[in-house]
């Protein structure tokens, strides 16, 4: 099996109802027996995503969420083969919109608002990365 680390990001379709916990709670358990690890930032407008697991797995579950109602524009900004997850023990984490995140936003990029087009895939996966570092400490 190849581990596999998948980012992704998308906007929220503004015509769909968004439940953030009923997202994260299906996530959560879907992830659980496809044995996917990642973690989701949501601001209320954009989505960025990372999965990691199996190829198959995490190809699975992209696939779902693309197909998904509440996500649109949703664009596949990097995939790769790598030998370690960074997310081994989170099933779905979940950062929000908060005073905190917006600092942390401002390290990866211009300003101190979610706008994931405007990143680079390393400014993006930089960001998610930070979050796990501030959770291991």
């Amino acid at each position: 099996m190849y581990l596999t680390r998948l980012l992704y990001v998308s906007e929220r379709n503004p015509d769909v109802d968004c439940n953030i916990e009923q997202i994260l709670e299906s996530a959560r358990r879907f992830n659980s027996k496809s044995e996917v690890t990642g973690a989701l930032w949501f601001n209320g407008d954009h989505f960025i995503q990372v999965l990691e697991g199996g190829r198959h797995a995490v190809s699975t579950t992209y696939h779902r969420i693309a197909a998904d109602a509440r996500h649109v524009n949703i664009e596949l900004v990097d995939c790769r083969v790598v030998t370690e997850r960074l997310f081994y023990d989170w099933s779905m984490a979940y950062f929000g919109d908060t005073k905190e995140n917006r600092l942390r936003i401002l390290r990866f990029s211009g300003h101190d608002q979610l706008i994931p087009r405007e990143m680079s895939p390393d400014s993006l996966m930089g960001l998610m990365q930070s979050m796990r570092q501030e959770e291991a400490s």
